[in-house]
C-alpha cells in the first residue's frame, strides 16, 4: 500500500551523506593536484598572462591616503569629559569647580542606572572652545573631593 511515501527522513539523511562524501572526495582530489603543482581548474597560475594594457605596479609607487580628521569647532559650545570623579561628587560640585574658567552651558554627572550613585565621570559644556581649553589646562590632573581628575575634550560616539 503506497501512500505517496517518498522515504522521508532516512532518504534525506542518505542523500546528505552521499553529497558529503562526494565533497570530501573532491577536496581530497584537489589537494592531491595542488601537491603536484597542478591547479584543480586545469590552469596553472604561471600559465596565465597579464594583459599588455596593465603596467606593473611597484610597491614604492603605491600611495595610501588617510582621510583627515574632522576639525574641532572654533566656535560654539564645547563639551569636556571629566573622569576620575568621586562617587560623592554632585553636579553642583562640578559646576562650582569649573565655573572659574568661563560660562558653563551644561553640567552632568552620569549616574549608575541600578544604584543611582555617580559612575565616576561627567561632562561639562562651555560656551566657547577657548574657555574649554583653559579648563582642560587648569583642571586636568587637579584634585576634587580627594580624587585626581582627568579632563579632555569629549569625543563623539
Amino acid at each position: 500500500m503506497n501512500r505517496g511515501y517518498s522515504g522521508g527522513k532516512r532518504q534525506r539523511e542518505a542523500e546528505r551523506d552521499r553529497r558529503k562524501k562526494e565533497k570530501e572526495e573532491r577536496l581530497r582530489h584537489n589537494r592531491e593536484l595542488r601537491a603536484q603543482g597542478i591547479e584543480p581548474s586545469g590552469v596553472h597560475p604561471s600559465d596565465l598572462e597579464l594583459p599588455e594594457s596593465q603596467p606593473e605596479v611597484k610597491l614604492e609607487d603605491v600611495v595610501i591616503a588617510v582621510a583627515p580628521r574632522p576639525r574641532r569647532s572654533t566656535s560654539g559650545p564645547t563639551k569636556l569629559f571629566v573622569g576620575g570623579l568621586s562617587w560623592d561628587t554632585t553636579t553642583d560640585d562640578l559646576r562650582t569647580a569649573f565655573s572659574r574658567f568661563g560660562n558653563i552651558v551644561d553640567v552632568a554627572v552620569i549616574p549608575d542606572r541600578a544604584t543611582g550613585r555617580s559612575r565616576g565621570f561627567g561632562f561639562v559644556t562651555f560656551e566657547s572652545p577657548e574657555q574649554a581649553d583653559e579648563a582642560v589646562k587648569g583642571m586636568n590632573g587637579a584634585e576634587l573631593d580627594g580624587r585626581t581628575l582627568k579632563v579632555n575634550r569629549a569625543e563623539a560616539r
